[in-house]
């Protein structure tokens, strides 16, 4: 088996996260600058009787969804945790 330095090996790995995480705040600083937002003209879809959908796309939905009920699925809001 290979002799390691273990204080070594912990203090270089401590170096490198040391430095990934001043390179990380840098970056974000500066995505923070600008501003992110969609400009849409409508911000709502339209309403309708599915016309426009996959024919399969409800059914999917449902065959997935582990809690369902005929055509709704069950979801329980969770809190943060």
């Amino acid at each position: 088996m290979v002799n390691v330095d273990r204080v070594r090996v912990e203090r270089e790995a401590k170096e490198i996260l040391d430095k990934f995480a001043s390179a990380l705040e840098k970056v974000e600083k500066e995505a923070g600058k600008e501003e992110s937002y969609v400009n849409r003209e409508e911000f709502e879809r339209e309403e309708g009787n599915g016309e426009n959908c996959d024919s399969g796309f409800k059914q999917r939905i449902l065959d997935n969804a582990p809690h369902k009920d005929d055509d709704f699925v069950i979801a329980e809001k969770g809190a943060w945790k």
